[in-house]
């Protein structure tokens, strides 16, 4: 039962949660990014940072390269089907990943994927803070609760 787990804001959104389940877990661990593989010293200081040793997982799968202005509609598609690649190639059975479309494409491969819901103080503090910032997508994804009247609050 192979474990991937998305790194940017699934993984660094609730490292205590995801290192306690690398560290209990009895098979390989992979972090997937679709952070560019030029960036992959950058992407293993930034785990370093939030305390994840390279000895709490098998391997860092790194994205294909692009420029973050490339990040259009098309982009996430390619992505999509990128870091399915990775996960069937790698075996993984279980994948976290924050981003709705990504996880939503991993389910149609059979894969077990869980979506990490981030709260909404999360999103809003990183969303002003980087205009690349992808996490808005599931920003409106639980409007349909609003819609049936269900108080939220």
């Amino acid at each position: 039962m192979n474990l991937g787990i998305d790194f940017h804001d699934t993984l660094s959104y609730h490292p205590d949660f995801f290192r306690e389940l690398m560290v209990m877990w009895r098979y390989p661990v992979y972090i997937v990014t679709g952070t560019p593989e030029s960036h992959r010293k950058e992407t293993e200081d930034q785990l370093q940072a939030i305390n994840i040793s390279d000895n709490m997982y098998t391997g860092l799968l790194m994205g294909y390269e692009y420029e973050k202005k490339d990040m259009t509609p098309d982009h996430f598609k390619h992505m999509r089907e990128h870091k399915t690649q990775i996960l069937i190639a790698y075996d993984i059975k279980i994948y976290f990943d924050d981003n709705p479309y990504y996880v939503d494409w991993a389910r149609r491969y059979g894969i077990l994927a869980f979506q990490t819901i981030l709260s909404p103080e999360y999103i809003k503090a990183f969303g002003a803070t980087d205009p690349y910032f992808t996490c808005h997508l599931q920003e409106k994804q639980f409007d349909f609760i609003d819609k049936l009247g269900i108080d939220r609050k």
